[in-house]
């Protein structure tokens, strides 16, 4: 992918900002499929997703407003009360001047399967996830109602421009028949209370028959309403999420035929809710449901919940536009692991196509998205770097290696003297080394970003192993100036993208070390570069790869590999002894396994011959 940006703006995001405009446009209900590897900075991408759909709902909602002069109503404060009256005397209905309207509400809600994962029916964590935010979002108070009421029905469409229609009781509006019985028994109380001075005892049999029928008036004003509160009152106290759980909790749910159904029901009066509150604000109203780490959650798990998308989140007139962001791979796996799906979906990639309308593949990390991630997570070592009061032994130790320019301070500190101070104990300032090093990983002239791996992640790995490795080193005294700052975060790069294959190398060197001391021979020397180590060992690991095809998935890539080792950095034996004991990100558990695999491999065979697979190995 081109490095280059566009108008101040990364490819990356660029990426981001045109997927967002299409979901301010798109059908609903809808499912994307946001694919990337894990650890690729997803959340920052649904960032600026989310910041697109912001911006275009802005624009959108001008032009609407300038087409129509209609503003839309709000749900808060006396719009709140409005919103009340219209849940309980009016029913809406989709007419045609709604369905023109192309300004709209975004709510987006994240539901992250991962704090999900220890309950037995992660799915209904997603529902309940999803009614809770609803209800937080407008109030208990109008969902109740809308429970109550049992307003399940599809809004019906109508021909007329007239949106609210009343309810009605034996053809009469209720707000009509509340309002002509209160009123009239108020009209029979104040009529009573005036009557009742001027007349003597011999009228009070009267007055108190007429006190009767005004009260048995508000009475049944009252029972028009009693029911409907007692019901909007249950609703209040047991919370949709509630009700579902309890039928969760039941021990024989999962016989019962009509559970699903249940459910169902349940996300069907939320979806007619999102209409009843669409036709009130006069615009469309989208529910953005982002579904984050589920690539983390166990096979079964998985599969319940793109079930439960499928099924309950699908209805021709959802509103929802569910986000999938997932690393495909690991969901196709655990689709094709499911005990739920045996024999059913035997090709994961086909039963994720079947649930997700839209994929979009992340693309390629372009360089300054990189770089920005990686500036990022340093900003947040600002503290290791503050005292950088010291100068370098050597002035070229100030230098990266390479196309690396002359660095320049990432955090200026000012000593209270206008300079820098001198060297103590003849050691170079720690968080000077930090801060060379780091700025050597942020520089574009560098080369350093092209080996680290699109991985958020990893780029995180990377940046805390630094400051360690340099204390170490300076703690032990090494001389650092041997090893300028580029050279320290290219090993660390090394260790972290190609663990299995850096063991492999340091097995070797052990193997032979001791070879010269039982030969009195020299195998290797300080001055051999490690790349010709490997190149003469494949023949030994090709015997054992069969046995570590997961140690090396662990690799980045091996091509990549060959060029770090044999041409950007010719790191060398006398490079490796120095570096290896303060290398704290690699594994020494790693280099015993292949220790005792190719112990066994040499055992168990009388020769020892190349393959034709040693290409693959780097």
């Amino acid at each position: 992918m081109s490095n280059r940006e566009h108008n101040g703006k990364t490819e990356y995001e660029i990426y981001a900002e045109c997927l967002g405009k299409a979901l301010c446009y798109i059908p609903t209900p809808t499912t994307v499929g946001l694919y990337a590897p894990w650890g690729s900075g997803i959340n920052r991408l649904l960032h600026n997703v989310q910041r697109q759909m912001i911006v275009e709902v802005l624009q959108r909602e001008k032009e609407e407003l300038m087409r129509t002069e209609e503003k839309p109503r709000s749900t808060t404060g006396l719009g709140f009360i409005y919103l009340l009256l219209h849940l309980v005397f009016l029913q809406p209905q989709l007419t045609e001047r709604h369905q023109k309207r192309k300004n709209v509400r975004f709510i987006f809600i994240q539901f992250n399967a991962w704090q999900f994962a220890g309950s037995e029916k992660l799915w209904a964590g997603l529902i309940t996830t999803l009614c809770d935010n609803i209800k937080d979002h407008f109030g208990s108070i109008p969902t109740s109602i809308v429970r109550a009421l049992g307003h399940q029905a599809t809004i019906e469409r109508s021909q007329s421009n007239c949106e609210w229609v009343s309810k009605k009781i034996l053809g009469i509006p209720i707000w009509l028949i509340f309002s002509f019985l209160l009123v009239l028994a108020l009209a029979l109380l104040l009529v009573i209370s005036k009557f009742g001075f001027s007349v003597g005892e011999m009228g009070s049999d009267y007055i108190m028959a007429l006190e009767g029928v005004g009260f048995g008036l508000i009475g049944c004003s009252a029972l028009l309403t009693m029911k409907n509160s007692l019901m909007v009152g249950r609703n209040i106290l047991v919370s949709q999420k509630a009700k579902m759980e309890s039928l969760m909790n039941k021990t024989d749910f999962s016989s019962q035929l009509g559970f699903m159904n249940d459910i169902k029901q349940e996300v069907k009066v939320l979806t007619n809710f999102i209409h009843y509150i669409e036709i009130f604000e006069r615009r469309k109203v989208r529910i953005v449901l982002e579904i984050m780490s589920l690539d983390r959650c166990t096979p079964d798990k998985v599969v319940g919940v793109l079930d439960a998308m499928n099924i309950l989140l699908s209805d021709p007139d959802a509103p929802f536009i569910s986000v999938l962001a997932v690393d495909p791979s690991i969901i196709v796996a655990c689709v094709e692991k499911s005990n739920t799906l045996k024999g059913m979906a035997d090709n994961g990639y086909e039963f994720l196509n079947r649930i997700v309308t839209l994929p979009f593949s992340v693309p390629k990390m372009d360089t300054q998205t990189k770089l920005n991630f990686i500036q990022e997570v340093v900003k947040g070592k600002d503290a290791l770097m503050e005292d950088t009061t010291l100068q370098p032994e050597r002035p070229e130790a100030n230098k990266c290696q390479g196309n690396c320019l002359e660095i320049e301070p990432l955090i200026n500190v000012s000593t209270g003297r206008g300079q820098l101070s001198v060297q103590i104990n003849n050691k170079m300032n720690i968080g000077y080394h930090i801060r060379q090093a780091y700025h050597c990983l942020m520089d574009r002239d560098s080369n350093l970003h092209e080996y680290i791996e699109e991985n958020f992640l990893q780029m995180r790995r990377i940046v805390n192993i630094i400051p360690i490795m340099v204390m170490l080193m300076l703690n032990t005294d090494v001389s650092m100036s041997s090893f300028p700052p580029q050279r320290i975060a290219a090993w660390v790069i090394l260790a972290s993208c190609w663990p299995c294959r850096l063991s492999w190398i340091w097995q070797c060197l052990e193997d032979a070390e001791q070879r010269n001391e039982l030969s009195g021979e020299k195998y290797i020397n300080d001055e051999m570069l490690l790349w010709t180590i490997y190149e003469n060992s494949l023949d030994k690991l090709i015997l054992i790869q069969s046995s570590i095809e997961k140690l090396l998935s662990l690799d980045g890539d091996p091509e990549i590999f060959q060029k770090f080792l044999s041409i950007s950095y010719k790191f060398t034996v006398k490079d490796a002894k120095l570096f290896l004991p303060h290398t704290i990100n690699l594994d020494y558990s790693l280099k015993r396994k292949m220790e005792l695999f190719l112990g066994n491999k040499l055992l168990g065979s009388k020769t020892i011959s190349p393959s034709a697979n040693a290409t693959s190995l780097g």
